[in-house]
C-alpha cells in the first residue's frame, strides 16, 4: 500500500501493535474462565489511532493545498487521491497479488520439494517384566506369570533424514530418499551401531488420473486466472476511472474464485455523478444565484411602479412570494451539494467528511454564460440607483422644508385658500417626512422610534386641522396651532439630519464623478462582447459541419442579430455612445441654480444605463452559448459491436473460461476411466557398522501393476454429466452476454444522438429564454397605456407572471442545457469503456484520444465465441520446468502497451507468479488510434 495513504499501517505487520480493544471484552484477554490469560497480548504496545497519522501532512506531496488550507479538486486530482486512499482500489489490488499466490502455489505442486529432519530419542529397559496372563500347556490352563527377569537397556537414537519429491507433467511422481541412524547403548559395553538407507518410490498412473490434461489441469486454470485478473484490473481502471469522474464503475474487477460466462455490460440506463455531477450542482447553484439577482432588481423596479401606482400590490407580492421561494431552493440546492461532496470524498476518494475540499469547476467555466464583469458593473449600478434615489428624495425634502418654513412664517398674512394649500402642502411633508424616518428606523433594526411616531400623530392632527378649516376660524387656528406647525416642521428638518442630508452640500458632484468611473468598464464590456462574437465566427464551421441547409441559415441569421443588436446597443438611439454623450452634458450644464434639475437627469440616466448593460450582457450570454460543442462520434452500431468484441478484456477472459468449462469436461471424463498404475520402489542399506558402507546384497525392489475396473463410477459419471452441462450453460451465458453488450452499445450509440440532439434543442431553449428576459424586462420601460379622466394609468396586469416565467424559464433552460453537455460526456465515457478502448496513463487519467472507428468499420467479423486451445506443449518436460526470470528483470510494465498499461506501479511488488508473464497476453485494443493527448480538464 502507498505509504501515503490514510489507510497505510506504519508499524511492523509481524509485530503489529494491538488496538484499542473494548475495554468489557478486553477482560477475557486477562481471564476467561477463571482461567489467567496470556500475559504477553500487550508485548508490542497499543496504537492509539486506526490511521496514518502522516498522511494529512503528507497531502502536499501530490496534491495543490489553497490559502484556506483545502485541497484543490479536480479530475486528475481526484485520480491520485483515489488512487492512494481508495479501499476500492486496495482491495482489487490485493485480490490480484492473492491471485498470484494461487499460481505459486501450484507451481510449487509441480516442483522438486525437499524434505529434511532429524530426532532425537532415548529408550529405557528396566530389569524386570511385569506380570502376565499366560497358557500354561503342562496344567492345559491359563495362569498368571511372572514378574520375571529381562535384559537392561538404555539406547539413544539419533535419526536423520532428506527426501526429494517431484510430480510431473505426466502425473507421475517419483520419491527419492536418504537416512541414516546412529544407536547407542549404554548398558554393559557401551555399544553402538550406524546405518543408512537410500530408497525412491514411483508412481505413474496410466489411464485414469494420467496425461497432462489432469496433471496440469489447475496449474493451467491458475495460470489462466491470473492472466485473467490482469486483464480485470487493466479494466477495473478504467471502471475506477468513470467511477471518480461519474460516479458509475461499471466493470467486475479481479475475482479470486473461477472466470465467469455472465459478463457485465451497459444496462442502458445511466446518469451524471462523480464528480461531474458535483461540478453539475455547483453551476446549478450559481444559476440559481444568478437569477435571484436577476429577480431582486426586477422587484426594485415593480416596487418602484407601486410607489407611483402604477402597478398592484398582487403583483408585486407575488414576485417578492417567487424570491422567498428562490431563496429557499437555493438553501436545499446548497445543503445537497454539501452533502455529495462528504460522499464524494468517502465512498469514492477513501478521504474523511470533514477533509475541506475546494473544487475546480473549469471544465463547466464555460457555462458561465453572462460575464462576471457584468454582474460587478449590475450591483454597483444599482447601489447608484438607490443612492441617486434617496438624493433627489432628500433634496426635493429638504427644498420643500426651505419654502414652507418661509410659507408658515407669513402664514397669518394668507388668505383662507392659500392657507389651505399651505397646510395640505405640510401635510404631505410630514406624511414623506413620517416614511422616511420609519425606513431610517428598519435600516437600523431598530423599532419605530419616538420621532417617527410623532410625525405620524402631526399627519392624523393636520388631517383633522384641514378638515375642520373654515374661513370664519381659520384665522383663530393659525394663531391657535402656529407652534404645533413650527414643531411639525422641525421635525422634518431632524429627518433630513439623521438621513445625512448634511452630505446633500456634494452632491451631485460626487455622484458625477462616481458615474463616470462607470464608462471605461462598460466600454470594456463591449470589447469583451466582440471578442465572445469573433471567437462564435471562429467555431461557426466545425458547428455547421453537423447542420442541414435550414439549420445553417438559421444560424447565420441569429449570428447577423447578434452583430446588429451589438452594434445597437453602442451606436444606436439609446445606446451607449449616446449615454456617455448625455452625462458629458450633464456635467457641463450642473450648476447650483440647477442642481435638482441635474439630480432628475442622473436619475433618469442611471435607469436608462442600467438597462443597458442587462441588454449588453445578453449579447456575449447568447454567443458563449453558441461556441459550447460536443465532440460527436460516427460510428455505426455494428462496427462498435465488433470493435467490443476485439478489445473488451472481460469479453476476452469469457471466451477463456468457456474453455475452462470445455476443458473440464475431459477432465471429468478422465474420471471414468479404470486405474491402471505402475508402481515402483526400492532401497538399499548399509550392511556393516558403517553409514556408507552400502552392498548390493542388502538392496530390495519391487516393480508392480496395479489394475481397479470401473465397476463403480456412478459419481464420476455424475460429475461429468454436470460438467457437461456446465459447459452448455456456459455457452448459453457468453451468448446472453454478448447480446447484452450489443444491446448496451446500441443504447450509448442512440444516447448519444439523443443527447446531441437535446443539446441543440436546450441551446435554442436558452436562446428563446435570453430573448424573452430581455423583452420582458424591456415591458417595465413602456408607457402605460391611455385611460379614462379620473383614472389611474398602470401597466399591464400580466406583466409579473411574464416576468417571473421568463426568468424562471432563463434558469431552468440553463440547467437542461448544462444537463445535456455534461450527460453527452459522461455518454461519451461509458462508450470508450464500454468499447475496451479507452486508455490511462500511468497515473489512471484518461488520454482523451481521436480513435479512427473508420478503420473498425472495414475490418471484417471474426468469430470470438470459441478461440482455438492452444496445441503447443507447456515448456519444460516430465523432468525439468521452465523457471522464468524475476520480476525487475522482466521490467514487466516497460512492456505493457499504452492501450492496456496495468499499472507499474501497482505490478513491481507482486510475487514471482507473475515471472514469465509476455504482456502481449494480456490482451490489447488492435483499433487503430491517432493519438491526441488532451487533459481531461480541458
Amino acid at each position: 500500500m502507498d505509504s501515503r495513504s490514510r489507510y497505510f499501517d506504519p508499524f511492523d505487520p509481524d509485530c503489529s501493535p494491538m488496538p484499542v480493544d473494548d475495554p468489557a471484552s478486553h477482560q477475557y484477554m486477562h481471564c476467561v474462565d477463571g482461567k489467567k490469560g496470556w500475559e504477553h497480548w500487550g508485548d508490542n504496545g497499543v496504537r492509539s489511532d486506526l490511521e496514518n497519522p502522516q498522511w494529512r501532512v503528507r497531502l502536499t506531496e501530490y496534491a495543490e493545498i489553497t490559502d484556506d488550507n483545502a485541497v484543490r479538486l479536480d479530475v486528475d486530482s481526484a485520480v491520485q487521491l483515489a488512487y492512494v486512499h481508495s479501499p476500492l482500489h486496495q482491495r482489487n489490488l490485493e485480490t490480484l497479488y492473492l491471485t498470484s499466490l494461487d499460481v505459486t502455489g501450484e507451481r510449487f505442486r509441480l516442483d522438486t520439494q525437499f524434505f529434511g529432519g532429524n530426532s532425537l530419542d532415548y529408550n529405557h529397559q528396566g530389569r524386570s517384566a511385569p506380570a502376565t496372563i499366560a497358557f500354561n500347556p503342562v496344567l492345559n490352563q491359563y495362569d498368571v506369570i511372572g514378574p520375571f527377569g529381562i535384559n537392561e537397556s538404555n539406547r539413544l537414537n539419533v535419526t536423520s533424514d532428506i527426501e526429494a519429491k517431484r510430480r510431473f507433467a505426466t502425473a507421475g511422481e517419483v520419491l527419492v530418499g536418504f537416512a541414516n541412524s546412529f544407536a547407542f547403548e549404554f548398558t554393559g559395553n557401551d555399544v553402538s551401531l550406524a546405518s543408512s538407507i537410500a530408497n525412491f518410490s514411483f508412481i505413474q498412473p496410466l489411464l485414469r488420473g494420467a496425461g497432462r490434461d489432469v496433471a496440469l489441469e489447475q496449474l493451467t486454470l491458475s495460470e489462466r486466472r491470473l492472466l485473467a485478473n490482469l486483464r480485470a484490473y487493466s479494466q477495473f481502471r478504467q471502471g475506477f476511472f468513470t467511477q471518480i469522474v461519474i460516479g458509475e464503475l461499471g466493470v467486475t474487477g479481479p475475482q479470486r474464485g473461477g472466470l465467469s460466462t455472465s459478463l457485465q455490460s451497459f444496462s442502458g440506463v445511466g446518469g451524471v455523478n462523480g464528480y461531474l455531477g458535483l461540478l453539475q450542482q455547483s453551476q446549478q447553484i450559481r444559476n440559481t444565484e444568478g437569477n435571484l439577482r436577476l429577480q431582486l432588481r426586477t422587484l426594485e423596479r415593480l416596487e418602484a411602479l407601486y410607489d407611483n401606482e402604477l402597478i398592484d400590490i398582487v403583483q408585486v407580492d407575488q414576485f417578492r412570494q417567487n424570491i422567498e421561494v428562490t431563496r429557499a431552493n437555493l438553501l436545499d440546492q446548497t445543503n445537497s451539494l454539501e452533502l455529495a461532496i462528504d460522499n464524494y470524498k468517502t465512498q469514492i476518494l477513501g478521504l474523511p467528511a470533514d477533509l475541506p475540499v475546494d473544487l475546480d469547476e473549469e471544465l463547466v467555466q464555460q457555462f458561465q454564460l453572462f460575464p462576471i464583469e457584468s454582474t460587478s458593473l449590475l450591483v454597483s449600478l444599482l447601489k447608484l440607483q438607490d443612492r441617486i434615489g434617496e438624493i433627489g428624495e432628500l433634496s426635493d425634502l429638504a427644498t420643500r422644508v426651505e419654502i414652507l418654513d418661509e410659507k408658515l412664517s407669513t402664514l397669518s398674512k394668507q388668505n383662507f385658500s392659500d392657507v389651505d394649500r399651505t397646510l395640505r402642502r405640510l401635510q404631505t411633508l410630514v406624511e414623506n417626512a413620517a416614511k422616511r424616518a420609519r425606513l431610517v428606523d428598519a435600516l437600523q433594526d431598530e423599532e419605530p422610534g419616538q420621532l417617527s411616531q410623532q410625525l405620524s400623530d402631526a399627519t392624523k392632527r393636520l388631517e383633522t386641522i384641514i378638515d375642520s378649516l373654515t374661513e370664519s376660524n381659520f384665522a383663530d387656528t393659525i394663531v391657535k396651532e402656529s407652534r404645533g406647525f413650527s414643531e411639525m416642521l422641525s421635525g422634518c428638518q431632524t429627518v433630513l439630519e439623521q438621513s445625512d442630508a448634511n452630505d446633500l452640500s456634494r452632491e451631485p458632484e460626487q455622484f458625477l464623478h462616481d458615474v463616470q468611473q462607470l464608462v471605461d468598464p462598460v466600454r470594456e464590456l463591449f470589447s469583451s462582447a466582440r471578442s465572445d462574437l469573433q471567437r462564435l465566427e471562429e467555431v461557426a464551421p466545425e458547428r455547421q459541419r453537423s447542420m442541414n441547409a435550414d439549420e445553417k441559415a438559421r444560424f447565420k441569421r441569429d449570428r447577423e442579430r447578434l452583430n446588429e443588436r451589438l452594434d445597437e446597443l453602442e451606436n444606436g438611439e439609446s445606446g451607449f455612445d449616446v449615454a456617455v454623450q448625455q452625462l458629458k452634458e450633464l456635467r457641463e450644464s450642473y450648476s447650483a441654480k440647477n442642481r435638482l434639475q441635474t439630480i432628475r437627469g442622473l436619475t433618469a440616466w442611471v435607469q436608462s444605463y442600467l438597462q443597458l448593460v442587462e441588454r449588453l450582457s445578453l449579447i456575449p450570454a447568447q454567443a458563449r452559448l453558441e461556441v459550447i460543442g460536443v465532440d460527436e462520434v460516427d460510428l455505426e452500431p455494428e462496427a462498435a459491436f465488433q470493435i467490443a468484441l476485439d478489445n473488451r478484456l472481460d469479453f476476452m477472459n469469457g471466451r477463456a473460461a468457456l474453455v475452462d468449462s470445455w476443458r473440464a469436461i475431459q477432465v471429468a471424463a478422465d474420471a471414468l476411466q479404470s486405474d491402471l498404475t505402475i508402481t515402483a520402489n526400492g532401497d538399499v542399506r548399509t550392511a556393516r557398522n558403517n553409514p556408507v558402507d552400502f552392498r548390493g546384497s542388502t538392496s530390495r525392489l519391487r516393480l508392480g501393476i496395479e489394475f481397479d475396473a470401473p465397476l463403480a463410477r456412478l459419481l464420476e459419471r455424475n460429475g461429468y454429466r454436470e460438467s457437461l452441462i456446465q459447459y452448455q450453460r456456459n455457452r448459453r451465458n457468453l451468448i446472453q452476454s454478448q447480446d447484452s453488450l450489443q444491446k448496451g452499445i446500441r443504447a450509448l450509440l442512440r444516447t448519444l444522438q439523443q443527447r446531441r440532439l437535446q443539446l441543440e434543442i436546450q441551446r435554442r431553449a436558452v436562446t428563446i429564454s435570453l430573448r424573452r428576459v430581455d423583452q420582458t424586462q424591456l415591458s417595465l420601460l413602456t408607457p402605460p397605456p391611455q385611460v379614462q379622466p379620473g383614472a389611474r394609468p398602470q401597466i399591464n396586469p400580466t406583466t409579473a407572471i411574464n416576468l417571473l416565467s421568463a426568468q424562471g424559464a432563463l434558469q431552468t433552460s440553463q440547467n437542461s442545457f448544462l444537463a445535456a453537455w455534461l450527460n453527452y460526456y459522461a455518454t461519451r465515457l461509458r462508450l470508450y469503456r464500454e468499447l475496451g478502448v479507452m486508455q490511462l496513463d500511468t497515473s489512471g487519467r484518461w488520454i482523451e484520444t481521436a480513435v479512427d472507428f473508420a478503420v473498425a468499420n472495414d475490418s471484417e467479423t471474426t468469430d470470438s465465441l470459441a478461440p482455438p486451445i492452444p496445441v503447443d506443449p507447456v515448456p519444460g518436460d516430465d523432468l525439468e520446468l521452465d523457471f522464468p526470470r524475476q520480476v525487475n528483470e522482466l521490467e514487466f510494465g516497460q512492456r505493457l502497451p499504452p492501450s492496456q498499461d496495468t499499472g507499474r506501479a501497482a505490478l513491481a511488488d507482486q510475487p514471482a507468479a507473475l515471472d514469465g508473464w509476455s504482456t502481449d497476453r494480456i490482451g490489447h485494443p488492435p483499433v487503430h488510434v491517432a493519438e491526441n493527448r488532451h487533459a481531461t480538464t480541458k
